[in-house]
Order: C-alpha cells, then sequence, then structure tokens
C-alpha cells in the first residue's frame, strides 16, 4: 500500500480543521495499526459547530492539547464550551457527550524562545527532545490512561503533534516509511493554510518561512534517529521521561 492510499483512507473530514487524520491503517510487523484509536489533528479551535459533532461521532474521548498555556489563552476556542464547564469531572464531561480535556504543554514559553533560535527545524526538534524530556512523560502517560479514543493537537498539527505521532507510531512498530509519510502527508492536508501563512509573511521572512513549513521525512526519521543514538530508542526515551513500563506496553497495544 502506498503513501497515497493510507492518506485516502485516514484523512477526516472536520471542519474547519484542515489537517486532521487517523493513526489506524499503517503497516507494521504482524499487520497494520488500528483505526478509530488514535487521531493527530491541528488546532481544534477551527472546528465549526459540525466539526465538533463529527469528532463527538467519531469516538473522541479524550483530547490532548499540546499548546502552551499562553496559546491556550490567546485561541481558547469553542470545541468543549457547548459540551462542558470547567466545574464537570472527568466522568461527568463523558457522561455529558463530552471529551475529557486536557492542557498538557509539550513546549512552555520559555523553551520556546530556545526552540525559535535555532537554526533549522531539525535542530529544532532536537532541542525539544533535550530540552523539554519531562514534559513527554505526562503526555504519553495521559494517552496510555485513556478509555476510548484520543485526539492530541498542536496549533498545526505539524511539529509538535509530529513528534507525538512519530513516537506513538515507533512504539507500535510501524515501518519507517510510513512514519515519514504520515509526518509528509501534514504538507498535503495544510497546502491552502500554508499558501494563506506565506502571503501574510514579511518579505524578509517568506524565504524562512517557506523552509520551515515543509514536512520532509527525513526531517521526522531524523528525529527518531537522534533518540536512539541519544537515549537507546523510544522506549527508553520514554521510560526516563517517567513513562512506566506497564504504560509502554499499553501504548503499544493501542495500535497493535
Amino acid at each position: 500500500m502506498g503513501g497515497g492510499e493510507w492518506a485516502i483512507n485516514r484523512r477526516l473530514n472536520w471542519p474547519d480543521c484542515h489537517n486532521t487524520r487517523d493513526l489506524g491503517g499503517l503497516p507494521r510487523s504482524g499487520g497494520v495499526t488500528r483505526t478509530g484509536v488514535l487521531v493527530r489533528s491541528d488546532n481544534l479551535a477551527s472546528l465549526t459547530s459540525a466539526g465538533r459533532r463529527a469528532m463527538i461521532d467519531y469516538g473522541v474521548t479524550t483530547v490532548i492539547d499540546l499548546r502552551a498555556k499562553s496559546e491556550v489563552n490567546g485561541a481558547p476556542g469553542p470545541p468543549f464550551s457547548n459540551f462542558q464547564s470547567s466545574d464537570n469531572s472527568a466522568s461527568q464531561q463523558q457522561e455529558l457527550g463530552a471529551p475529557v480535556y486536557l492542557n498538557l504543554p509539550l513546549i512552555d514559553d520559555e523553551v520556546a524562545l530556545v526552540v525559535n533560535d535555532a537554526p533549522t527545524m531539525p535542530d529544532r526538534y532536537r532541542v525539544i527532545l533535550d530540552r523539554r524530556h519531562a514534559a513527554f512523560g505526562p503526555i504519553f502517560d495521559a494517552i496510555a490512561r485513556a478509555d476510548g479514543p484520543v485526539l492530541f493537537h498542536c496549533f498545526a498539527g505539524k511539529d509538535r503533534t509530529g513528534l507525538v505521532a512519530a513516537m506513538l507510531l515507533s512504539v507500535a512498530g510501524v515501518e519507517a516509511e510510513a512514519i515519514g509519510a504520515d509526518y509528509a502527508e501534514t504538507d498535503v492536508q495544510l497546502a491552502s493554510r500554508y499558501a494563506e501563512w506565506l502571503a501574510k509573511a514579511s518579505p524578509d521572512r517568506l524565504e524562512g518561512m517557506r523552509d520551515e513549513l515543509r514536512c520532509p521525512p527525513e526531517w521526522m526519521l531524523g528525529a527518531l534517529e537522534y533518540v536512539e543514538q541519544k537515549w537507546g530508542g523510544v522506549d527508553s526515551y520514554l521510560e526516563a521521561a517517567g513513562v512506566a513500563p506497564a504504560n509502554n506496553d499499553r501504548l503499544t497495544a493501542k495500535l497493535a
């Protein structure tokens, strides 16, 4: 099965998000990853009421927002306002038909400055892996413990979401080519958004932004290679980040 077929089978049309897809249907040892378990996306603040209903109908029970607190405060969006209040417990939210919402920032405001100073996107990925190692633990623990399908997202669903997706797929034993293809699919799904963002860029930022918005597979596969070289693999990286072995097993089982 080619990368294009994977994309066609996994893309989710939830207006008005542009970069939403299921992590199921990707080749792994012994078969393919399970569908309807893990979903990656761009910012859910873009969802219309029809998009929010599509998400609920898909069965999503937990939403993990990887954005920093300042991003959430600046663009909280309406996705859950019709379904829950901050006073509801997780069980009450689910009884109301609302996904449990968790804000688990992968990059905080302090590290964001360091990340933005890195010269290339691959360098930025390494900064995130090094400087925010501890942040990965709660994210992967939450995914492992969640009952029902989990959706995780950042702003564009490209870099922070891309790192989490690539590591989840690696834990599940997905082939490197398919992990790279999943990352590269963002270029296809966000093509219209790229055009909008580039149209607003200042002349001195245009070329740099055009390069930053690319998703060549080797960038994400290089990040996984970095994890392999420095920590001995994703499993070891997550264990060092505080993910219990039992939760690591649950992560594998979710997609297997």
